[in-house]
This record gives structure tokens, sequence and C-alpha cells, in this order.
């Protein structure tokens, strides 16, 4: 039994917008981990470099300590100059698709389900994946659909969908992939 079943979903500017821009939140989050532990450590290290010991201050230490929060202090600036390019290039992006589709004829996407892989389409592109090389999980209300050891996702809403194909997207989902 290895039925195809055709799940189509609109264009909807204002989601896909949504989308998109919750998916950059969402990666650049582990991101900003990083820069609360680099602010952490120079704090700590601009303490310690600058904290006036009795005969502390007469050695190297002190020094290396400044060095080293300086240092980190740089690896913060360019975090925050990495995620404002990357965000303004990101957003660039997100128009400049959204504009293609809506120049488009055919303004539908189309998830192709069957018993051994499923297929993303539309006027664009065409991915497939099998089941065992695709995950899922859920943040918030969306549902992120990874295929390609994850280097390649999906942000789709309940939204999108008309009657229960959500629901039977969520079904193959469940029943074939991997949950994160």
């Amino acid at each position: 039994m290895n039925e195809n079943i055709t799940i189509e979903i609109s264009f909807n500017e204002k989601i896909e917008r949504e989308n998109q821009k919750f998916f950059f939140k969402h990666i650049w989050k582990k991101n900003f981990r990083e820069l609360k532990k680099a602010v952490i450590y120079v704090i700590i290290f601009l303490v310690i470099g600058f904290f006036p010991l009795k005969d502390f201050d007469q050695s190297a230490i002190p020094y290396i300590f400044k060095y080293v929060a300086f240092l980190y202090i740089g690896y913060i600036f360019l975090l925050l100059y990495q995620y404002w390019i990357s965000k303004k290039k990101n957003y660039k992006l997100i128009e400049e698709y959204i504009e293609d589709f809506k120049a488009n004829n055919n303004q539908m996407s189309y998830i192709t389900l069957n018993d051994t892989s499923l297929e993303i389409r539309n006027t664009f592109h065409t991915f497939s994946s099998v089941w065992k090389k695709t995950s899922y999980q859920f943040v918030d209300q969306y549902l992120i659909i990874g295929i390609v050891k994850d280097r390649l996702n999906f942000v789709l809403t309940k939204q999108e969908f008309n009657n229960s194909d959500y629901d039977t997207l969520l079904h193959y989902l469940q029943k074939y992939s991997t949950k994160k």
C-alpha cells in the first residue's frame, strides 16, 4: 500500500514572512547563548584582572586576565556584527522570495506523502527525502520539518492548511519520521 497523498498549501504572504522571520530568530537563539556566556566571561576576567590584591598586581596574572577579557569583548562584537549582517541579508532574501512568489501564476506548494518518502515542491523547488532522514519538531505554534540531516528546514503552521490536511501531515510525520 504505497498510495500518495498530496496536500496543497496556498501561498499567503503574511504567513510566509512570519514563518521565515520566526525561523531566523529560532536559529539565532542558539548563538545568543554563546553571547551570554561571552558576556559572563568578560565580566569575570575583567573583575579578576582589575581586582586590587596585594602582591597580585606585581605578577603577570592580572594582565593575562585583562587580555583574555578584551579578546572576549572582540568575540562579542564579532557575534553581534555577524547577527546584524545575517539579519539584514536574510530579511532581504525573504522579501525577494515573496516577490518572486507573488509574481508567479502558480502560488501553490505541494506536500506529497507516501510510505517511503516526503516531497515538498513549489514552482521554484522540489525537495524529497526518505522518512528515516526526516525529522520534525514543534516550537510554539510552528511545525519545523527538517530534511537532509536538518540542513534544510520547512516551517509550517496549522493555519496554512485546509480541512484535515495538517492532521494528515502530522500523522505521517509521527508514524514515519523522527521527533526531535
